[in-house]
């Protein structure tokens, strides 16, 4: 968040992927099972307007109307569009595009920012992408199970690991000078 503030337009902590997609595409179907996923992982719909306050927002419907691009044209749009920055004080932290190449194949691209993902992550949201579509395809929901914990939890534990470590560090590097 820090380093964002500074420079909200570099994407130096995005995380961006895609996944090429042969065959018929249920476009609807795609896009409710991207809504799904930004409604099961809060933290793809936080922002942080100061370095303290995390706020929460309402899911939103995720439109994947395809963008149709030529083939040999593909690599230069995903790049453009994974380059951009995101502010985190207003931007939530994922955005997607999806690119129709052919009337078969389509390519969507992901972009998440790391405060919000990290490479462990990418996983656990492909297999939820992948579960929410295929039973929006079906004519049905996602049955998963809650998620255990969200990323705030485990944000929160880390902090307060974090500040019951703070005496012992204060005492144990009292008294080194500022600097070497």
């Amino acid at each position: 968040w820090f380093v964002n503030r500074f420079d909200p337009a570099s994407p130096g902590y995005n995380l961006p992927f895609a996944v090429q997609l042969d065959g018929d595409l249920d476009v609807d179907a795609l896009a409710a099972a991207l809504s799904d996923l930004v409604e099961r992982h809060r933290t793809l719909r936080t922002v942080y307007p100061t370095a303290t306050e995390q706020v929460l927002l309402p899911a939103e419907r995720v439109v994947a109307d395809p963008i149709a691009t030529p083939a040999d044209a593909l690599d230069d749009a995903a790049a453009e569009f994974a380059a951009a920055g995101f502010d985190l004080t207003v931007d939530r932290p994922i955005r997607t595009r999806l690119y129709r190449t052919a009337p078969r194949r389509h390519v969507l691209v992901v972009v998440l920012h790391h405060i919000a993902a990290d490479g462990w992550s990418l996983t656990p949201l492909l297999r939820d992408i992948a579960v929410a579509y295929a039973a929006h395809r079906a004519g049905t929901s996602p049955t998963w199970a809650p998620l255990p914990v969200q990323y705030s939890d485990y944000a929160r534990r880390q902090r307060a690991i974090a500040e019951d470590q703070l005496p012992f560090w204060l005492t144990e590097l009292a008294g080194l000078p500022d600097e070497t």
